[in-house]
């Protein structure tokens, strides 16, 4: 029942997202817009830590990356924006595997450090890099039209670029969904739970944690180049270890292990921060209560908790 009910919950809320832009003002539109990149971005840190356990500071390293591996290839490079986009995931792919290969084969508190640490090298470099980064100031850029066969489409049009992104967002959920129920997916789950017993059934844990790293970095990656490609713009500060932090906390406040919460807590989190920054300019510290009140009270995050509350529902007397 439950495998049978997620393709109608799928169809519906993407035909509700479908309707959306038609229905909000050009604000909310590029809002909305922004909600979805930034919301696969935290899907793509659940795979770490959600499902794999690795608390990753270092996810905007190649947020980072794809972003500027697009605008270069589209600035400096004069691609089309098919073959931009690809060499951005593929940049981000390679940079992940680089980073992985030596994070992977530490655990605890000493795996968060060094992703910090991963992610500090690479933002002083593209801010010291200037001459090729735009360093703080960033780079501007030209968006070219996407190709469809005998059609083009222009991603200037704030209702073409929501499609484009909504196509793609949609697009890496179902990968993450297929790929978290899969055997592969249930490995990563054993190793979260248990890493060394995991390993003396005879699974290879550092190659494991090291192929979702890279799937995790490339998906980072697809979110900076769908960002750039948004706003039309790369800078350093993309790459800053604190822009992992937004992941991490859209990831608790929605519920980490389910795809679903990063994706519930970062729109919550990113809407509310919009209302509450237009009155109070110290809005950063609200929402810094906020989070650790819900983290408090509800562990689980608020997914987990709609979950916990269905399931109680359902088993209780006057619900069965």
């Amino acid at each position: 029942m439950k495998r049978a009910g997620f393709p109608l919950a799928f169809a519906v809320v993407l035909l509700a997202l479908i309707i959306a832009p038609h229905v909000l003002g050009t604000f909310q539109r590029v809002l909305l817009t922004e909600i979805l990149i930034w919301g696969l971005f935290a899907m793509a840190f659940d795979l770490l830590y959600g499902y794999t356990g690795m608390l990753s500071f270092g996810q905007a390293t190649f947020f980072g990356f794809g972003s500027y591996a697009l605008t270069l290839a589209i600035l400096r490079g004069q691609l089309g924006l098919w073959p931009a986009l690809l060499l951005g995931l593929a940049v981000s792919a390679v940079v992940a595997g680089l980073v992985g290969f030596f994070a992977v084969r530490i655990r605890g508190h000493y795996f968060v450090i060094i992703t910090v640490i991963f992610s500090l090298i690479f933002f002083f470099w593209a801010l010291n890099w200037s001459w090729l980064t735009g360093g703080d100031d960033g780079l501007s850029f030209q968006v070219p039209a996407v190709p469809l066969g005998w059609w083009e489409l222009s991603l200037y049009d704030p209702v073409t670029n929501y499609y484009f992104v909504l196509a793609f967002c949609a697009l890496a959920f179902l990968f993450c969904r297929r790929l978290v129920r899969s055997p592969i997916g249930r490995i990563l789950v054993g190793i979260r739970e248990n890493e060394e017993r995991a390993r003396l059934v005879g699974y290879n844990v550092e190659r494991f944690k090291l192929l979702i790293f890279v799937i995790s970095g490339a998906l980072s990656g697809l979110a900076g180049a769908l960002y750039s490609l948004t706003f039309r713009y790369a800078n350093a500060g993309l790459m800053h270890w604190t822009v992992s932090g937004d992941a991490v906390m859209w990831t608790l406040l929605g519920g980490a292990g389910s795809l679903v919460g990063p994706i519930v807590g970062t729109g919550l989190l990113v809407a509310f921060s919009d209302y509450v920054s237009s009155w109070f300019e110290n809005y950063k510290i609200i929402i810094g209560a906020l989070i650790i009140l819900v983290v408090l009270a509800v562990p689980q995050g608020i997914t987990g908790m709609i979950r916990d509350v269905w399931t109680a529902g359902r088993t209780s007397p006057n619900g069965s």
